[in-house]
């Protein structure tokens, strides 16, 4: 992990942030290392003026850039902005853009995007700011203690969308009703008007019978005005009676004729005078109710003239003297249309008041509801904007026995959970003040940077799985022409292992210096280690000591994982494993004679890969490992690569495997090759 103000040589994640990309600082023509920027307040990428730190003679150390760790979302795949073609621009906390690639390298580092920490209420209107806030003062929860509520109430919402929802159920229901009700009308009216018709017909037989007999001869074509006969005064009247006493009936009219449906020109008796009327004409247009055609009669829509006016009428015809076309008279009962309408409209009328009184029924009865409703709500709210304002001590009392007293309930409960969590936060802010410092330590801990050793191309790649770890990782100068490269695990992660894994370290590097045996210094280290360290933990090591002239290796393990050497002349790659047991198992008798060391020598090309378990066991979301034939794979296949290259392309490689899930271990990986 990087340090403002620090140096870092490696490749390094924390938890939920990405892996930055890092270059090597370019090395002036006279052999000294060209200074650094200073970091920039906004925290991009900048160097620091490289410490002082001895080196071995034969080799020497150079900074690299600074890498400044930003957490973000989620972990990020590993990769530079040079290795994938097309890759964008990065941003910068600050909010600049930056160029990615070879361009961000050039200038000295490569920006990344962090989130950019917003202001409370920032993007939101702020009260007292941005105009004048108007709030009805008739409505009593308009305002509650220190909070205003801006827009319609609970109770006009809650009144709102019950009289909304009454009114549309009552119109609904209204249609319904006024379109059976106008139907069921008409056909009433219909049928009330065949019964008339019916009872017309016995009069009407008489009536035709008093013309026949006394006035009409049906051979010539001279009639007479019988209703201005005694007989036919008579027979008029009765039909006024008739007409009097039913005001849907416009007129009552006997005719006689040879065939008086297609010429009904012979009147015999008119009720009220009508000069003119629609004949049935198409008879597939006829109205019809049930028994009509059995009892000869005929129902159409028409017109009739009265009075030189022209009115739409509902027509009954029923025969009196034969039928077909041998009809010779017929009674004709004549309904008025617009008084047929009057009595629907008037029905619709009455429809729509009960409606109406409905809907203003229910629209009280809503905002009665809605006022019982939120009375203990409003209630409930002021205490909310109490404790709002801290007072984490003030209790609600629940006015109710339903949901609402249960909230109310709940939100006791609440506040004692919120004063609770309050202390816990200053206890985990504690803590985390704590762990700040604790993440600094372990920082200084790892080596600032890579030595730059000629022939040798180092470099390491490092992955904390939570704020601090037990993984380690070294190059400790042992004398003038020997460097020690380390790489250690401590067993458990998080603080407990931070803390052994920077015993461990303080020990090793005492008993390394001067010291050109792997073995003696994995056996003095374990014992002191073994003295202190927790019962049920224990340190394992691979530790390497390479002499930089001869390029002869020697190595010792401590129970750790094989290292892994490519060998460019025969392409091909051997596992390193002496035997050993981890530190801290034992005090010293068994681990003296159980570790050995092993010699090797390394040639042009060749490259030598340490690790820690992290990497062969990370799993994905099925909980599959990469396992260690995964790793030999990719050294297999990407040992010729730059270590900076080889180190990116792995880790980038593990977070694919790794997917969506979480990093169970620490990741440390150490790699150099002889050029």
């Amino acid at each position: 992990m990087a340090v403002p103000g620090r140096d870092s040589s490696k490749l390094q994640k924390q938890p939920g942030a990405r892996t930055p990309n890092t270059g090597m600082q370019r090395r002036s023509t006279t052999g000294k290392n060209v200074p650094a920027k200073a970091a920039s307040p906004a925290g991009e990428v900048a160097k620091t003026p490289p410490a002082e730190v001895p080196s071995a003679e034969g080799y020497e150390v150079v900074e690299e850039v600074q890498e400044i760790n930003v957490p973000a979302a989620a972990p990020a795949p590993v990769q530079a902005a040079d290795e994938v073609p097309g890759t964008p621009a990065r941003t910068t906390p600050g909010g600049r853009r930056t160029p990615g690639g070879r361009a961000a390298r050039a200038s000295g580092g490569v920006a990344r995007r962090s989130p950019t920490p917003r202001s409370p209420g920032e993007g939101q209107p702020t009260r007292g700011s941005g105009g004048t806030q108007v709030r009805d003062k008739r409505d009593p929860g308009a305002e509650i203690g220190s909070m205003h509520r801006r827009g319609l109430g609970l109770a006009t919402k809650f009144s709102l969308f019950i009289s909304l929802l009454i009114l549309l159920i009552s119109l609904l229901f209204g249609l319904v009703v006024i379109r059976l009700f106008k139907d069921k009308l008409k056909e009433e009216i219909k049928r009330s008007g065949y019964q008339q018709v019916l009872t017309l017909k016995p009069l009407g037989k008489r009536i035709y019978q008093n013309f026949y007999d006394q006035w009409l001869n049906v051979d010539k074509t001279d009639f007479k005005s019988y209703d201005q006969m005694p007989q036919g005064k008579t027979d008029k009247e009765d039909l006024a009676s008739i007409l009097n006493g039913d005001k849907r009936i416009l007129d009552l009219a006997i005719f006689a004729s040879k065939e008086p449906t297609k010429d009904p020109n012979g009147v015999v008796v008119v009720a009220r005078g009508l000069t003119k009327f629609s004949l049935p004409g198409d008879p597939a247009k006829l109205d019809s109710v049930p028994d009509a055609e059995e009892q000869d009669i005929k129902i159409w829509w028409g017109e009739i003239t009265l009075d030189n006016k022209t009115e739409n009428v509902l027509f009954f015809r029923v025969a009196l003297k034969g039928s077909g076309d041998k009809l010779l008279a017929t009674g004709n009962l004549i309904l008025s249309a617009s008084q047929i309408d009057q009595e629907v409209q008037a029905l619709i009328r009455k429809i729509a008041l009960f409606g109406l009184l409905f809907v203003l029924a229910g629209i009280a009865l809503s905002l009665g509801l809605a006022s019982l409703v939120t009375s203990p709500i409003n209630v409930l709210v002021r205490d909310m904007d109490i404790v709002s304002r801290g007072d984490l001590d003030h209790e609600t009392r629940p006015q109710t026995n339903d949901e609402i007293g249960l909230l109310a309930t709940a939100f006791n409960r609440m506040t004692h959970s919120i004063k609770a969590a309050r202390e816990h936060e200053r206890q985990v802010e504690r803590i985390n003040a704590d762990l700040s410092i604790l993440k600094e330590i372990h920082a200084k801990l790892m080596p600032e940077k890579i030595p730059q050793i000629p022939g040798f191309d180092i470099f390491t790649g490092y992955y904390c799985a939570r704020e601090v770890g037990g993984d380690y990782y070294d190059f400790i100068p042992v004398d003038r022409d020997h460097l020690a490269f380390v790489i250690a695990d401590v067993s458990g992660k998080g603080i407990p292992g931070s803390m052994y894994m920077g015993y461990t370290r303080t020990i090793l590097r005492m008993m390394a210096t001067e010291n050109p045996s792997p073995a003696d210094v994995l056996s003095k280290t374990n014992y002191h280690v073994a003295k202190d360290i927790k019962r049920g933990m224990f340190v394992t090591a691979m530790y390497a000591i390479v002499n930089v002239r001869t390029r002869e290796m020697t190595v010792a393990s401590a129970g750790h994982n094989p290292m892994i050497i490519w060998r460019a002349a025969t392409r091909t790659h051997e596992l390193v494993r002496p035997n050993g047991i981890a530190l801290g198992f034992d005090k010293g008798p068994i681990f003296d004679r159980t570790v050995r060391e092993q010699k090797l020598k390394l040639n042009r090309g060749d490259r030598v890969v340490l690790y820690t378990d992290g990497v062969v066991e990370s799993m994905n979301e099925s909980h599959e490992e990469w396992s260690t034939e995964a790793l030999e794979a990719f050294v297999q296949q990407h040992a010729e690569l730059k270590s900076k290259d080889f180190v990116r392309l792995l880790l980038k490689a593990l977070d694919e495997h790794k997917g969506a899930a979480e990093q169970h271990d620490d990741i440390t990986l150490t790699t150099f090759r002889i050029e």
